[in-house]
């Protein structure tokens, strides 16, 4: 083993550091590296923790997005159905207005025909009687030509 040393130029002074290494090893450990470590690990729990949180308010957040997509659906729907209902009353209504409208056209353009008849036969009356009046001064206008 001796001759192994000389050949990796060994002697007893890397034994010397290496118990001095080891020796601040054992002494620095608890105070540095024990507390840097769990310094490490705190930071990455957090980071895990905080990851966690965000991935559930990301699903949270897409839940609600996709509660607000259903229920905008839900209310298109409701308003689309309201709009129908009111252009089927709208039709309705507008549909009696026009009847109404007809039926007063009907109503105006039957007194103005019951009207414009019994003008007619007054007038049919007022000639029948003057008729001999007229036919009389006709037949004298001619009778009197003649002569």
């Amino acid at each position: 083993m001796g001759d192994i040393l000389k050949q990796l130029e060994l002697d007893q002074t890397f034994f010397i550091q290496f118990a001095l290494f080891a020796g601040m090893f054992f002494i620095l450990a608890p105070l540095y590296f024990k507390p840097f470590l769990k310094l490490f690990q705190a930071r990455h729990k957090r980071t895990v923790q905080d990851r966690e949180a965000a991935e559930r308010l990301i699903a949270q957040a897409e839940q609600k997005f996709e509660e607000y997509k259903a229920r905008l659906s839900q209310e298109r729907v409701a308003a689309k159905k309201g709009y129908e209902e009111i252009v089927a009353e709208a039709k309705k209504e507008e549909a009696q207005i026009l009847n109404d409208a007809r039926n007063e056209a009907k109503k105006i353009t039957q007194e103005t025909l019951d009207s414009i008849t019994k003008q007619s036969d007054q007038i049919k009356k007022q000639l029948e009687s003057e008729v001999e009046t007229i036919a009389k001064t006709i037949s004298e206008t001619l009778l009197k030509r003649q002569t």
